[in-house]
């Protein structure tokens, strides 16, 4: 009887261990459900929430570039399109933002405000999720905005970075690279390197046609043409 009685209390206390147990982990388990649920629901609503932003952003980067193209257009549309550029410049959207900063450098650089220009081109070459292409640009653009009149020590790395990458902006660093070493107090060599890379330039084929009509006209106030 003692023997029974001992299994008996085991065994309940055994049992109750279990729905102890499966009290616990039922109530993790529901915990993990709702979190989940609630998760799953976050997701779809940021989701939603990042497609509205960009709907909306792309309307007003569209919208204003319309107006632009107006013919009849004054300066007050500009200065509303520049404003407009200039916000989704700073909080659009990825995407979106790129080419707003793109669209208002060009807008600065039409009004000679180089700094501002300089300032939007400087945003995308910065921009992480911008796309590649238009980052080489964008850095594109702030070297070509400073050949005239930045020391060409500063420039010429970011050229020759441009210009070992290749791709669409390849030949236009090149040809930047040979504008430098033809400003006015070139040496003989500096000369030399910029009819290297001006043949260069005539000859690749994939290069833009307008920079190898460049690259061959110059080429020809050597008495270099081919």
């Amino acid at each position: 009887m003692a023997d029974d009685f001992i299994t008996e209390v085991n065994e309940e206390i055994r049992l109750q261990r279990l729905r102890a147990a499966a009290r616990r982990w039922g109530a993790v388990v529901a915990g993990v459900v709702v979190v989940g649920a609630i998760g799953g629901g976050v997701w779809e609503w940021q989701t939603h929430a990042r497609k509205a932003a960009q709907g909306a952003a792309s309307a007003r980067y569209f919208t204003a570039l319309e107006t632009l193209a107006d013919p009849k257009h004054d300066k007050s549309v500009t200065q509303q399109a520049e404003a407009t550029f200039q916000d989704l410049a700073d909080h659009g959207p990825a995407g979106v933002r790129t080419y707003a900063a793109l669209r208002l450098a060009d807008l600065k650089m039409q009004d000679h405000d180089t700094a501002s220009a300089l300032k939007a081109w400087n945003s995308v070459a910065a921009d992480s999720a911008a796309e590649p292409a238009l980052k080489d640009m964008a850095r594109y653009m702030v070297l070509n905005a400073q050949t005239n009149t930045a020391d060409p020590k500063t420039l010429r790395p970011g050229y020759e970075g441009l210009a070992q990458n290749g791709g669409a902006w390849g030949a236009l660093a090149q040809e930047g690279l040979a504008g430098l070493d033809l400003r006015s107090g070139a040496t003989a060599d500096q000369q030399k390197e910029a009819q290297r890379l001006l043949t260069q330039i005539s000859g690749n084929a994939a290069a833009p046609e307008g920079v190898r009509a460049r690259a061959q006209a110059l080429l020809e106030t050597f008495g270099d043409a081919g």
